[in-house]
């Protein structure tokens, strides 16, 4: 290399106040450590690794009215049958977590497994929303219990999502 190559500064593309010499292993682009993803092959950029992520998430808002609908309906089945069970915690601790990850399940196959960046959160929205509507029409309250179980329904719901295809 020669001198006047080694004294040129390079400055991050996201942030040019910083120097740096990193580049992005996939477009080439200057990148400070901050905006820095550590991949399997070597560093990416933030776009770059957005834009690979992208390619999984197909999602439409058909397929989040989907998510939203059987959820909905888990949330509430999960209140109803830990109702019935009653002073059984364990059952309930049983059944609730099933039928959350049953719930994301479900709604992955109708929705032909296509998931958009905030299906997960759709999902836990939907089922709380659900179980919390029929808490209310079932009991007239809802009791500590069986917000502890929808609690674990959404926590299932929603890593069902988080996995990988």
């Amino acid at each position: 290399m020669d001198a006047a190559r080694q004294d040129e500064i390079h400055y991050c593309a996201v942030h040019p106040e910083r120097d740096t010499e990193l580049r992005c292993n996939r477009c080439d682009r200057y990148m400070c450590v901050d905006c820095a993803r550590r991949t399997s092959v070597g560093y990416t950029c933030r776009e770059c690794v957005r834009g690979h992520e992208n390619r999984f998430y197909q999602g439409t808002l058909l397929d989040y009215a989907l998510v939203a609908a059987v959820s909905a309906v888990g949330g509430g089945l999960t209140v109803f049958l830990t109702a019935l069970v009653g002073g059984f915690l364990i059952l309930g601790f049983i059944l609730a977590p099933a039928i959350g990850g049953t719930a994301a399940q479900v709604a992955l196959q109708l929705t032909g497994r296509r998931r958009g960046r905030q299906s997960g959160y759709v999902s836990v929205g939907a089922l709380l929303i659900g179980g919390l509507a029929a808490g209310y029409l079932l009991t007239g309250g809802i009791g500590l219990f069986t917000l502890l179980y929808l609690a674990l329904a959404c926590s299932a719901a929603f890593a069902r999502f988080k996995m990988s295809i």
